[in-house]
């Protein structure tokens, strides 16, 4: 969020890393509009639903990835590439991992530094309180979320009715929308990857929860882990055959959203998932 794919000091620089790393491999950047600032400007505003088309008919075109590819989105880009896999992995090309780190898979529910006020045992400040009332009103509406990116992950658990309804995005990638049960090529095309693994940052305060990003959900009361949810145990989206078929993996990193050195993604994401075969990857990584 708020970056260009190019940016030097940013995915340019995590760009040249893959390189560096991976002799030989060819690394491609994403970007959801032509020109540097409208890349960064289409991080926030924008219909995700027509980025991840865009998205699908980019790589379809692309002959280097002919073969298959592997992805790795930071972020927001998470679920962006998992709507991409879902909607998109029939078509070609094929993904065979996906690498997510900090998403919000399961939405964000407040904005950064407010803790979900049951789970953390203690009120939540009257700032927290404030926004959660405007979050509600304002991300819902359709104005907003169909222009607005980080409105069309908002998955507020006091109001779930709105969420269900009106979620032109996340609510459709998790197979949630009333009346619309996911497709049956979602469940396949994600059920497809040879893995997935999905990184939580332990004291992330920017994703509210940080447990989205292992598709952990609050539900108002309690904090549900990825098991214990309907998305999971229905299996609306593939991920459970997933987890049963050991192709699915929930990693645990250090310090707050996205505060990671080029040295440790080489180490931890780099070296165990991304430049070894998947058959090995897990034993590589000794993952959970």
């Amino acid at each position: 969020m708020g970056g260009s794919c190019c940016d030097p000091n940013a995915m340019g620089a995590i760009k040249a890393s893959l390189e560096a790393a991976l002799p030989g491999v060819f690394v491609h950047s994403i970007a959801t509009a032509r020109g540097e600032v409208a890349d960064i400007m289409s991080s926030y505003f924008g219909n995700l639903n027509d980025q991840v088309d865009r998205v699908c008919d980019e790589l379809l075109e692309m002959e280097e990835l002919k073969d298959g590819y592997v992805a790795v989105g930071f972020s927001q880009g998470g679920q962006f590439l998992r709507a991409v896999l879902q909607r998109c992995q029939h078509l070609g090309p094929r993904m065979h991992t996906l690498v997510t780190l900090g998403s919000q898979h399961q939405g964000v529910m407040s904005v950064p530094g407010c803790p979900e006020p049951e789970a953390s045992g203690t009120g939540a400040p009257l700032y927290c309180r404030l926004m959660q009332g405007l979050i509600w009103r304002g991300a819902y509406a359709p104005c907003v979320q169909s222009r607005v990116v980080q409105a069309q992950y908002v998955k507020d658990p006091y109001h779930l009715d709105l969420y269900l309804t009106r979620s032109i995005f996340l609510a459709d990638i998790n197979g949630e929308s009333p009346g619309r049960p996911a497709p049956a090529r979602y469940r396949q095309n994600l059920a497809s990857l040879q893995r997935l693994v999905l990184f939580q940052f332990d004291d992330d305060d920017m994703v509210v929860p940080k447990e989205s990003a292992h598709f952990g959900f609050f539900n108002g009361t309690t904090l549900l882990d990825m098991r214990d949810t309907p998305l999971y145990q229905q299996d609306w989206i593939g991920l459970r055959a997933l987890d049963e078929a050991g192709r699915l993996s929930l990693v645990h990193a250090p310090g707050r959203h996205m505060r990671f050195t080029l040295d440790w993604f080489e180490e931890h994401v780099v070296r165990p998932w991304l430049a070894v075969p998947a058959a090995d990857a897990w034993a590589a990584a000794g993952a959970r």
